[in-house]
């Protein structure tokens, strides 16, 4: 996919009247300034029809930092944006936002087929849709390509752990909240750039385990083994432990952090531990229920998913934007539907894990 770095220049450039540069003794014109819009957007990727939502806050037109927020298994796009709360931050900061939405509201994310339940589910091509995704952001203006992150929740984390190994000259940092590493990253995680990662786990989710899982079919990591994964994957030297004030006494949560610095490419991995916490991400902005059914045990009110992630955000930017270079994976053969059937790609073959 071709890409042009010079995409939204015309709509900067009217910005600044013609001859009202330094010295010209010209009186600068306004800054263009957009109003905040909200979308329902679809793309095609091979043989598939995909859809996202976006959100551009009101702000000067031009590229802007954006933040991919992937759903939980279950979930839809609007189930995230109302459940995760991350819009006010977001917008305050004017963060671009975009929700894509899984098919079959799933991820093809890095475990193993049998830990996926493959059989039950059928996700998408997943890896080349979140790859022509942050590309057509990039082509349409909307994303400036230094300041593209991504973030995701339970099954949408995995996959954003999976991006974090397979496409890391994408995003300048990555948010994961309940959701640790498939096992096998250990041998097969490989990224191109130190990766900036942080993650959120509660020490009582009965979803995703804090202490990992096994089965005779594939494991999961442990929450700080996977930190420490990919802590090592950054050659970090330094590590500390921090008690975060218990705000909200009610909620029957605390938070610790540990962070790892000293790392490669001033990268950065944390990992906040919520005590006693469920599968459940924290927040302290109001949000629609969502995935907050009983079962899914406490959340967290002392600190901000939306809040936390932005801050972190905030940190890190690609210093080189490769994204035009990046050829779209091809994505796997497709699935035996006459709806699904599809024209074998020319581009090279797609990088990744083993995923079965």
């Amino acid at each position: 996919m071709a890409l042009s770095w010079m995409m939204g220049a015309p709509a900067m450039a009217q910005s600044q009247a013609p001859g009202a540069g330094k010295g010209s003794g010209a009186a600068a014109a306004p800054a263009v300034v957009q109003p905040a819009r909200s979308s329902a957007e679809r793309i095609q990727v091979g043989s598939e029809s995909r859809t996202y939502l976006q959100n551009v806050p009101a702000g000067p037109v031009g590229p802007r930092p954006t933040i991919i927020a992937l759903h939980a298994a279950g979930q839809t796009s609007e189930g995230l944006k109302d459940y995760l709360g991350l819009e006010p931050s977001a917008q305050r900061e004017g963060y671009v936002t975009v929700y894509p939405q899984g098919i079959g509201h799933v991820w093809n994310d890095g475990r193993p087929a049998a830990m996926r339940l493959k059989a039950v589910l059928t996700p998408g091509d997943d890896v080349p849709f979140l790859v022509a995704l942050t590309q057509r952001l990039v082509e349409q203006g909307i994303a400036d390509p230094a300041r593209i992150y991504l973030m995701g929740i339970s099954n949408g984390g995995f996959m954003v752990e999976r991006m974090a190994c397979e496409f890391a000259e994408l995003y300048a940092a990555y948010s994961v909240a309940m959701a640790t590493a498939p096992a096998n990253y250990r041998e097969e995680c490989q990224p191109a750039r130190p990766v900036s990662i942080m993650f959120v786990h509660g020490t009582a989710d009965g979803v995703i385990a804090w202490n990992g899982f096994w089965t005779p079919l594939g494991a999961t990591l442990s929450a700080p083994d996977t930190a420490a994964l990919y802590a090592k994957l950054d050659q970090c030297t330094q590590a500390s432990d921090q008690d975060l004030p218990d705000l909200v006494g009610m909620d029957a949560t605390t938070v610790s952090v540990r962070r790892y610095t000293g790392c490669a490419g001033e990268a950065e991995v944390a990992l906040y531990r919520i005590e006693r916490g469920g599968h459940q991400s924290p927040a302290r902005v109001e949000t629609k229920p969502g995935l907050a059914t009983p079962f899914l045990g406490l959340r967290n009110r002392d600190i901000d998913m939306g809040e936390e992630s932005l801050a972190f955000f905030a940190r890190f930017r690609l210093e080189a934007p490769v994204l035009g270079a990046v050829p779209p994976p091809v994505p796997p053969p497709a699935k035996p539907s006459v709806q699904r059937r599809a024209e074998q790609p020319s581009t090279p073959a797609q990088r990744g894990m083993r995923t079965q």
